[in-house]
């Protein structure tokens, strides 16, 4: 049994593999980890031998005690980003700190007045712009200002997305604290440990879905999920190399050690066309929607790093593709071990990145000008 004194629990939901992580808060060093197979839990949520049970009491087996919250880290395809930018005039008055909240509760409220059913993961300051000027961050808060601007980034999620793992967790007496998106959480802690870079994108291929996020000048910049991850890559070797499922996944997996013993096998030349058919389709619907590439932002100057266990079936010798990723500079894989996103969950809840969205209701009679300007056009 480890004893551990102030638990921090975090719970990563993730399509494949379920992973809870406790950690002592008083030394950050000191955890228990366990992980199991996301298997069937959705047909076993009355059953106390789903996966996500055998987790829990594991744990609380090894710390000797019951957990009462988590945090919950994950994706799915109804997470999405939102911009939005807010705007005051001061006339040359003192710009506080209680300014600066204000801002962010206000922006908050309006995405969520005009975002029903869906809950704020991430609110993420892109610019503040005092008086034309741009600032990344104000460490400092206590000028004189006339005008300022700060434009955000949201991260939302569909709010029923979220019952489904809040109501198993009840089960078992334990609520959620907090809830983040782990593509952002994973590839913001990646971001920062690089030479800093006009633009950086990863690439997370799930089981059964697969997203982006990528990064301007270590800023998220875009985020975004498709459907297909790599279960589709295993049924597309199934069907056309007439396998069974599980016969295809062994195949799909032991393809890069394959691939490099023989290059020239023809069977291998196959699994290369058709795993790099549907990840040339996973790349495309990821980025169908980027305004940073319909602009042409990127200038051939995007660096692309693969993650995920659906990455898992590419090599460095795979990683080339069609002229119309001629936008991508440089791709390769990071493989990251399976506590990562737990111990990324960590250094994000201990650093300045965060900024918790705040439950204020304002009252009708203290709605702002841009609140009222939104609900002006929503009836229009």
């Amino acid at each position: 049994m480890i004893k551990i004194n102030s638990p921090v629990s975090i719970l990563e939901f993730g399509s494949s593999y379920l992973r809870l992580a406790v950690y002592d808060k008083s030394i950050l060093n000191k955890k228990v980890f366990y992980e199991e197979r996301n298997n069937n839990i959705i047909n076993k949520i009355q059953n106390e031998d789903n996966n996500l049970f055998k987790l829990i009491i594991n744990v609380e087996k090894d710390i000797g005690q019951h957990l009462k919250e988590i945090i919950l880290v994950l994706d799915s395809t109804s997470i999405h980003s939102l911009d939005f930018s807010l705007k005051k005039n001061y006339e040359k008055k003192l710009f506080l700190k209680d300014d600066l909240d204000q801002f962010i509760n206000e922006s908050e409220q309006i995405i969520k007045k005009f975002n029903k059913n869906k809950i704020i993961l991430h609110t993420i300051i892109s610019k503040i712009i005092i008086d034309d000027k741009v600032f990344e961050q104000l460490k400092d808060v206590s000028i004189k200002v006339s005008k300022v601007v700060i434009e955000f980034k949201f991260i939302i999620i569909e709010e029923l997305n979220l019952n489904f793992i809040k109501n198993l967790l009840l089960n078992k007496h334990i609520s959620i604290k907090n809830v983040y998106c782990a593509s952002y959480i994973n590839s913001l802690n990646l971001v920062n440990k690089m030479e800093k870079s006009k633009y950086i994108s990863f690439i997370d291929i799930g089981l059964n879905k697969s997203s982006i996020s990528i990064f301007n000048e270590n800023k998220l910049a875009y985020i975004n999920n498709t459907h297909i991850g790599g279960r589709h890559i295993t049924k597309d070797i199934s069907k056309i190399l007439n396998l069974d499922y599980n016969k295809a996944e062994v195949e799909k997996l032991n393809f890069s050690k394959l691939n490099k013993i023989n290059n020239n096998n023809e069977n291998n030349e196959l699994l290369k066309k058709i795993i790099n058919s549907r990840v040339e389709e996973i790349i495309e619907l990821l980025f169908s929607n980027c305004p940073l590439l319909k602009n042409n932002t990127f200038d051939n100057d995007l660096k692309l790093y693969f993650l995920g266990n659906g990455s898992k079936v590419l090599n460095e010798n795979l990683l080339s593709f069609g002229s119309d990723f001629s936008f991508i500079n440089e791709m390769s894989i990071i493989n990251q071990k399976k506590e990562d996103c737990c111990e990324a969950t960590i250094k994000f809840i201990n650093s300045d990145e965060k900024i918790q969205p705040k439950k204020i209701n304002l009252s009708l009679e203290n709605k702002g000008f841009f609140e009222k300007l939104f609900e002006y056009f929503s009836i229009k």
